[in-house]
């Protein structure tokens, strides 16, 4: 009897479950007719991504497919930024705004002056994908990665006046010297280390100088995979020699910054940028995590998941069993072991380390009000880092799960009042 009362209940809320669902998808087409809300959708990149003229036809969104296009072709407006994939959360914020609205780009000063890159690259400038974004014209930003880093790093440059110095003058550029208010309408982020990454602290323990490889990647760029480093001014002049050129790459600031992806998604860079990238209570936020780990029961590690990619797999071996210095005197726990074979799935839900401490949460509920200021946390997905947005995914009933949880964050977005 009383397995026949708990199947009975198990039905019930599985109805219960599926007339919410209906209930959402009928609320949501109603309010795709009928809202105000289609806002472009900006795709951000994350750590070693790559913008649609690099790699062939391998997308960085969707790997042999497209997600960009998928979206476009179901309707939505959707453009996606090419950015220094091992550049910092504040390079590619700047470098976002300008590939966005268009213009020479501009680092700005004080930025230029503390770090040693050039303010305004030569020859930088941009057309612009959307020219009319302004706070009459939002957009939405979904990040992956280290792009939902860049995210948080955009919004606060735009409603924040960046002085240049320290008497409070303000920096030429327009971008940074106004309080751009309502230009983001909402931030989603997916996989993305909002409290840092084990795995960057990790590489550089085991492998010193692999935080400050700028130089070298510049060396190596190319058309086929740009790293876009150009304010660091690293490339041979014409009219330099060869001894005067590596007497300068040898003093190069770039050796020892901490202007980079390296230190932004470390557990202690990251920290320091949570003092900063506060909450805005005026903008829709949504994150979704991930995981291709599994709980060792005998020794209370993480081990990789059966189908995890197998360059990720010796990654998230280590993430799952190892503990990193948070920069405040503690360690991280074993909460920080689950992972994705690259970033800690604690680390993607919201920023909770720094001095404002955790910041607002709930669970999505797709029959409740969607709240501003506030991270609807979306759910954990078992796949591994990259195959959430396609990459190195053959299995086409995964491919279709991709593209639906895509299409379905779009609806939802267009949805919001």
């Amino acid at each position: 009897m009383r397995s026949c009362k708990h199947g009975s209940a198990s039905m019930k809320e599985r109805k219960m479950h599926i007339n919410k669902k209906i209930i959402f998808l009928i609320i949501l087409q109603f309010s795709i007719l009928y809202g105000a809300n289609k806002y472009p959708i900006i795709l951000i990149h994350g750590f070693l991504g790559w913008g649609k003229e690099e790699l062939g036809e391998f997308n960085y969104w969707g790997g042999k497919n497209n997600i960009e296009q998928y979206l476009r072709d179901k309707g939505y407006e959707v453009y996606s930024v090419s950015l220094g994939p091992i550049s910092s959360s504040y390079d590619c914020a700047v470098e976002t705004f300008y590939q966005i609205k268009g213009g020479q780009l501009d680092y700005g000063q004080a930025h230029a002056e503390k770090y040693g890159v050039t303010q305004k690259p030569e020859g930088v400038v941009y057309p612009g994908l959307y020219p009319e974004w302004d706070a009459d014209h939002p957009v939405h930003i979904l990040g992956y990665s280290f792009g939902g880093v860049t995210s948080r790093r955009l919004l606060q440059l735009l409603t924040n006046a960046i002085p240049k110095d320290s008497t409070g003058t303000p920096e030429e550029s327009y971008f940074l010297r106004e309080k751009l208010s309502g230009w983001v309408s909402s931030i989603t982020t997916m996989s993305a280390p909002h409290n840092g990454a084990t795995l960057s602290n990790i590489v550089v323990d085991l492998v010193p100088f692999t935080d400050n490889l700028l130089p070298l990647a510049d060396l190596i760029s190319s058309k086929y995979y740009d790293f876009n480093l150009k304010q660091w001014d690293i490339t041979k002049k014409e009219d330099e020699s060869i001894i005067e050129y590596l007497s300068r790459l040898r003093n190069h600031p770039a050796w020892k910054t901490k202007n980079s992806v390296a230190w932004d998604s470390s557990v202690q860079g990251a920290r320091e940028l949570n003092n900063e990238l506060i909450i805005d209570p005026n903008v829709y936020y949504f994150s979704f995590s991930t995981v291709a780990s599994v709980l060792d029961e005998t020794t209370g590690y993480h081990k990789p998941a059966d189908f995890i990619n197998r360059a990720n797999y010796p990654l998230g071996w280590m993430i799952g069993r190892t503990k990193v210095d948070m920069g405040n005197g503690e360690k991280t726990d074993k909460s920080w072991f689950k992972n994705d074979g690259t970033v800690n799935t604690i680390s993607m839900v919201r920023p909770f380390t720094g001095e404002n401490g955790p910041e607002p949460l709930k669970q999505f509920l797709p029959a409740e009000p969607i709240e501003k200021g506030i991270w609807n946390f979306m759910g954990e997905y078992a796949t591994d880092h990259k195959g959430f947005v396609g990459i190195f995914i053959n299995d086409q009933k995964k491919i279709d799960e991709m593209m639906i949880r895509f299409e379905s964050q779009a609806q939802l977005l267009y949805s919001l009042p």
